[in-house]
């Protein structure tokens, strides 16, 4: 067996083992792949992971994203392939979460902890969306809350400079290295004040067309109100711009400020139920 580092370029040699959503995120600075083929080079398995933590003073931790082989001989060989890798990444706990239970019963046969819990991402359909929409119009809302495509690349910069200082990346380790149009600008919100961003909603439309909420926060005595006037804005955006009933925007509750604003503006949806474990390494 052999194995591989997959690139976005070539993840689609491992479309049956790599979702679009991960294969698009291979060319990010801290997501990795490995791909395994067999005697004839012939892609027989991948596993995708995060590194998260890795440029900041916290110890290095791996979020394993999916495993998928096509025997439990390659699973297991790319799990050791994994380790022996991470290892030279200095990563200190690896952890993962999924609604997969092949990979997850997997991982725990490999050393991994395995409880059943409540997924922080929560899914909201577009219907949840356009509650939100719906109960604050959009002439109500204050001018300075507007697009990310009304922010220049200085003001953007300027912001992202601010949030790394004060370690505030949401789901984006490689925030620092993600330009402005990466993001859906027109459904992404900002507040800008006096010219300069104090708060933004950062969205990212992925493969599956899932809309996903990855960098929500803001600066300043009024951000409380901010996060809320942006929130209402980016959802009375998606119900304009993408109005299929199949629309799915994804939130994750890793904090507990994100917590407690979806928690008020979407009390009803609650996440899916799910594996979820860690490894010391």
């Amino acid at each position: 067996m052999n194995y591989e580092e997959i690139t976005k370029d070539d993840a689609e040699n491992y479309s049956e083992y790599i979702d679009p959503d991960m294969a698009e995120s291979l060319d990010r600075t801290f997501f990795r792949s490995i791909g395994a083929t067999d005697d004839n080079d012939v892609p027989v398995g991948a596993i995708v992971y995060e590194l998260k933590n890795s440029e900041s003073e916290f110890d290095t931790k791996s979020r394993i994203r999916s495993l998928k082989a096509d025997s439990e001989d390659v699973k297991n060989n790319l799990i050791e392939q994994y380790k022996s890798e991470i290892e030279e990444e200095e990563v200190e706990e690896s952890f993962y979460e999924s609604e997969d239970e092949v990979m997850s019963k997997k991982l725990e046969e490999n050393g991994f902890s395995l409880e059943v819990a409540e997924s922080l991402d929560v899914v909201l359909s577009l219907e949840d969306v356009k509650h939100l929409s719906e109960s604050v119009k959009l002439k109500k809302l204050p001018s300075f809350i507007t697009s990310l495509s009304e922010a220049t690349i200085l003001q953007y910069r300027q912001f992202t400079k601010k949030c790394l200082f004060n370690g505030k990346r949401g789901l984006l380790d490689d925030l620092a290295y993600l330009p402005k149009n990466w993001f859906d600008q027109d459904v992404s919100a900002c507040a800008i004040e006096d010219d300069i961003i104090t708060g933004v909603l950062l969205i990212k439309k992925a493969a599956s067309g899932k809309l996903f909420a990855l960098l929500y926060t803001a600066f300043g005595p009024d951000f409380q109100k901010t996060l809320a006037l942006m929130m209402a804005y980016s959802a009375q955006k998606i119900v304009e711009l993408y109005p299929e009933a199949d629309t799915k925007v994804v939130i994750r509750r890793h904090n507990e400020m994100v917590k407690k604003l979806t928690d008020k503006f979407f009390a009803s949806c609650k996440g899916n139920m799910v594996y979820m474990g860690n490894r010391k390494e």
